[in-house]
């Protein structure tokens, strides 16, 4: 796949030969566009504009120029600007896009006199209402007299069982108290150090 001519990227280098008198360091390409990265992209596109750029190297073989070898060809008009203006567009629509959207509030018109903006409101959370000592004492009493009512209704029906139900009744209560003390027995088995379950043998 060919690569496009970015105008935008080749402007770099050539708003560096004009500053620089048709020269300019890697050093100062660097700083231009701000890693090697997009440094060497620049280089590459301003090469596919046409222009010619020879390197300058030091006994080491280290670039220490580029040198503009010619005239430099002016980039299509408005091009670059375009490109640039589109690229910081969407970098502006993409930080909008991630910042989290509020709800706006119509300043009142004091506001507006005071010259003041609106702000949002924030929800507050009711406190739970303080009961006086009052309530508090009708709440038991309230709750004593329920306790009461049930304890009458129970008594009543005690009073309505047969012999034979009480006899029942009193057999299945009898059953759960055997079967609670078992489970219990058990639970101290089951804590209970192994050595005092052990038979002891004496002659």
């Amino acid at each position: 796949m060919a690569i496009k001519l970015n105008p935008a990227k080749a402007q770099f280098v050539v708003d560096l030969l004009k500053s620089n008198s048709n020269r300019f360091t890697p050093a100062q390409l660097l700083k231009a566009t701000g890693n090697e990265r997009r440094a060497r992209s620049a280089l590459s596109h301003a090469r596919m504009a046409g222009i010619v750029l020879e390197a300058v190297r030091d006994s080491g073989r280290t670039v220490t120029a580029y040198v503009a070898n010619g005239a430099v060809p002016a980039l299509p008009a408005g091009t670059a600007k375009a490109s640039r203006a589109a690229s910081v567009k969407a970098t502006k629509t993409a930080r909008v896009a991630a910042k989290p959207k509020t709800k706006e509030i119509a300043p009142t018109k004091a506001l507006k006199d005071a010259g003041l903006k609106a702000t949002k409101r924030v929800a507050k959370v009711k406190a739970a209402p303080v009961k006086s000592d009052e309530e508090v004492a009708a709440i038991k009493a309230k709750n004593l007299e329920t306790m009461r009512e049930v304890s009458q209704r129970v008594a009543k029906l005690e009073d309505r069982l047969t012999p034979e139900q009480r006899a029942i009744r009193e057999e299945f209560y009898a059953e759960e108290e055997s079967i609670a003390r078992m489970e219990e027995q058990a639970a101290l088995r089951a804590n209970a150090p192994a050595f005092l379950f052990k038979e002891s043998y004496s002659e």
